[in-house]
């Protein structure tokens, strides 16, 4: 079928989900074939061979994957990127995920192709996933990318300082990079002061080099605490979206959100896991106000939020016309301050999906909920919220319990409750 294709453009990734080498050699040597017979690639038809797996039918997205892969203009308001390639050599597109242990040789095979055709093909990754300890490896992949193609990078790493370290000369060239996800996982070394100081600085020199970043998303990451402000300061472009979760941050470090020029045109705002109990509402109360016209997703899951911060909060809230999501699970609010709440966000008609903590009310004292009173308590605020407006999808939920682990659920079309639910 490759060799007698009769267009220039070939999506393939749907058909090869289980990235099975057989396939993809069954397709290179077509490729293989069809050079032979044309000379060289610039006779003939086919230029651009999407390997992408885009998780739907392959007709639906045919003619949209055509115009982004082959269009000059780029997206994103990124700027065009120079490629050493020949503009009429092959363009090979595939997201690359490169995990800790290869366990097949479809991505080897492909990459060793390519190499031998380095003046011949170009491959284009837009999404790359790191997770890898082998810089050897880590850097051999880099080394046939094209850097300017790369969009997205998600790093997830148990030396996570050591592999952004070794990332950060790929960044210089990564300049059509527009989202950066970083988050570390297992247990966390011991690092100097010295060393973290190292590293902020390094990082944040390599931001600067990033242009077009609009997405900076890190998670459990050590070295944010007291040095928010060092990380943000350096970026070129205002950011879209930005998640920080499940780290801790500094009083400092809050105030630096609350200033950051930076974020003056947010749209997006993850601080799930931040604990903010012992921390002044104040600055994030200011952040709302600056992001009230952009914001349309806030998720402030488990930030141990109470009822003197949240009040501290409504007004900026109630002033978020565009949210269109709002996540406040696992915070600990009473009932009282749960209707001032929705009181507060009656007037924000853009909100599609809404989740609520469960009112302190619902537990008994020791903090294991109670079935009974959780479902009458939701049901009072379920009444309330559509008084004031229709909600599209509303959820209010307990914590796990203690017993079995599960959550209890209420909503406008979901109820559900934990085994323990009938020993109330």
């Amino acid at each position: 079928m490759v060799r007698v294709w009769p267009f220039d453009f070939l999506r393939l990734g749907p058909l090869m989900k289980r990235k099975q080498v057989d396939n993809l050699k069954a397709v290179l040597d077509g490729i293989d074939l069809m050079c032979a017979q044309n000379s060289d690639f610039r006779r003939g038809k086919l230029h651009v061979l999407d390997l992408r797996d885009a998780g739907r039918n392959i007709w639906n997205v045919w003619a949209e994957s055509l115009d982004d892969a082959c269009s000059p203009k780029p997206k994103l308001r990124r700027q065009p990127v120079e490629h050493k390639r020949p503009k009429s050599a092959l363009k090979v597109i595939a997201n690359i995920c490169l995990p800790e242990v290869i366990q097949d040789e479809f991505l080897p095979h492909l990459l060793l192709w390519v190499k031998e055709r380095a003046s011949l093909v170009h491959l284009c990754c837009h999404q790359l996933k790191i997770s890898v300890k082998n810089i050897h490896t880590f850097s051999r992949v880099l080394d046939v990318l094209e850097l300017g193609c790369i969009q997205e990078v998600q790093v997830d790493s148990a030396q996570l300082l050591f592999t952004l370290g070794e990332l950060a000369p790929y960044l210089d060239g990564m300049s059509s990079l527009h989202t950066l996800c970083v988050s570390h996982y297992g247990l966390l070394n011991h690092v100097t002061p010295e060393h973290q100081e190292l590293f902020n600085s390094h990082f944040a020199s390599q931001l600067a080099k990033l242009p077009h970043l609009r997405s900076l998303h890190m998670a459990s990451v050590c070295f944010l605490e007291h040095n928010l402000e060092q990380v943000l300061r350096c970026l070129k472009s205002p950011l879209e979206a930005l998640s920080v979760t499940g780290c801790l941050l500094s009083e400092v470090d809050v105030c630096c959100l609350s200033q950051c020029p930076s974020l003056s045109e947010l749209q997006h705002l993850y601080l799930s896991h931040v604990p903010l109990t012992h921390l002044s509402p104040e600055p994030l109360r200011v952040l709302l106000e600056r992001v009230a016209a952009t914001l349309m997703t806030l998720d402030l899951l488990h930030c141990e939020i109470t009822d003197s911060h949240l009040n501290a909060m409504l007004p900026a809230l109630s002033q978020c016309y565009q949210l269109t999501t709002f996540n406040f699970f696992g915070n600990s609010i009473s009932m009282a301050m749960m209707e001032e709440l929705l009181e507060h966000t009656g007037n924000l008609s853009a909100l599609r999906v809404e989740q609520y903590p469960a009112p302190l009310e619902s537990y008994h004292t020791q903090g294991i909920a109670h079935g009974p009173r959780f479902f009458q308590h939701c049901t009072e605020l379920l009444l309330r919220l559509k008084r004031i407006r229709q909600p599209k999808q509303v959820l209010f939920s307990t914590v796990p319990c203690s017993n079995c682990s599960r959550w209890m659920v209420f909503g406008l079309k979901h109820r559900s409750w934990c085994e323990c639910y009938l020993l109330d």
